[in-house]
């Protein structure tokens, strides 16, 4: 097996300081945990190389042993000190976060059941057992030692265990298409005209604007909120009067895989084959937060406190509308598609790499702008960068990346 291997019995007595009482429940349930968990980290591997290796076990210390007069040579299972040195408590907490009822299925997953081991890592590092040995380094990339016990093989093994037995279920947004976004907009339309509370207007032209920049930006949901106001009304004038008027997406924020604050600047057509309201709810947004609202910073998302909003706080809105979408617009949204599979997550970026495929946008456009973090960060675009500046490094690149949502 490769790890280190303890019964039952000897793992409670680690993870208990006692022996078990057989008339309490409680100690039969950790019993439970301990035999799950013991079972997941030996059964990592798969069966024909368990039964491959006890094979070779058995052959050749029995070839050995007929030709060799060895003593003691096999290493000892088990421990003589009482503790746990596997982790199998942090695995217990785990198995029993595992039971929780999940979002789309009966218990949680396993990408979410793993979580509980990460946080302990986490906690671990800022106790008392912290260690600052650097094994190896390189510009910005370390690898740190640990002596924690969710970093060692027997609770690697365990995950990797639990996870072949759990399985994963994976449940995608369903995807925008232009279709959707057109007949959406005739929906919002009439409930935006139909309201005479400003509120629920400002909230439609904002779930709007959101929709079109994460498709025709190809954007994550998580992204589109890092929208600067001031850095959209810096270009505004400039962009969306140009001989090919498009509207300058400006993303200020740490995004995964980057370790500093960065300027994004990322351009959306005006003008798209199928005509998509574009510049129709963006401008409606933007007259709001200058003329109404007297803002010229800060997010363009933003509650009236100036706190960045997130996308779950228009995703029930968004599942509202297209509910009116499916019910008024027959074989747009399949009847058998729950409109709750829609979601501002990944709808829109799915969307709009699936409508450009479809479209035969040729596939280095939309490398360009489904990647176009990786792109950037080829071309040497450095942290802490003035807008203007990366406004300007990203200007050679316009005319293609706005070939990518013309096709919409």
């Amino acid at each position: 097996m490769g790890i280190p291997f303890e019964c039952d019995l000897c793992h409670f007595r680690n993870v208990t300081k006692r022996d078990p009482e057989l008339s309490c429940p409680r100690d039969g349930h950790t019993m439970m945990f301990i035999r799950r968990a013991n079972l997941d980290a030996c059964w990592s591997r798969a069966e024909s190389t368990v039964r491959s290796n006890l094979s070779r076990i058995v052959l050749d210390t029995q070839s050995a042993e007929f030709s060799f007069d060895l003593f003691d040579y096999l290493p000892k299972l088990g421990s003589p000190r009482v503790e746990d040195r596997v982790g199998m408590a942090v695995a217990i907490v785990t198995l029993n976060a595992s039971l929780r009822p999940g979002k789309y299925t009966q218990h949680l997953q396993y990408d979410s059941m793993r979580n509980t081991p990460t946080w302990f890592r986490n906690a671990y590092a800022a106790g008392t057992e912290y260690m600052v040995d650097t094994l190896y380094a390189q510009d910005e990339k370390k690898v740190h030692a640990t002596n924690c016990v969710t970093a060692g093989e027997w609770f690697v093994r365990f995950k990797l265990g639990a996870k072949l037995r759990m399985g994963q279920i994976r449940k995608q947004n369903e995807a925008f298409t232009p279709a959707i976004i057109h007949a959406l907009d005739k929906v919002v339309q009439d409930v935006w005209e139909a309201s005479s509370e400003e509120s629920e207007r400002k909230k439609l032209e904002e779930l709007m604007a959101y929709v079109l920049m994460e498709f025709c930006a190809c954007l994550r949901g998580e992204e589109v909120p890092l929208l600067s106001l001031q850095g959209l009304l810096t270009f505004w004038v400039e962009t969306t009067t140009s001989e090919d008027p498009y509207v300058m997406l400006t993303l200020r924020g740490r995004f995964k895989g980057e370790g500093e604050l960065r300027w994004h600047c990322i351009p959306i057509p005006c003008e798209t084959k199928t005509g998509l309201p574009v510049l129709k709810w963006i401008r409606r947004m933007i007259r709001r937060l200058v003329v109404d609202e007297d803002r010229t910073t800060g997010w363009v998302f933003a509650d009236a406190n100036g706190k960045q909003r997130r996308l779950g706080y228009y995703d029930p809105l968004l599942v509202e509308m297209l509910d009116k979408v499916k019910t008024h617009f027959k074989g747009l949204i399949s009847p058998a598609t729950d409109v709750g599979e829609y979601s501002l997550w990944r709808s829109g970026r799915r969307g709009a790499i699936t409508e450009a495929v479809n479209q035969g946008v040729d596939q280095n456009t939309i490398d360009l702008m489904g990647r176009w973090r990786k792109k950037e960060k080829a071309r040497g675009t450095e942290p802490g960068l003035p807008m203007r500046q990366v406004y300007t490094e990203v200007k050679s690149s316009i005319k293609g990346m706005l070939l990518f949502a013309k096709f919409f």
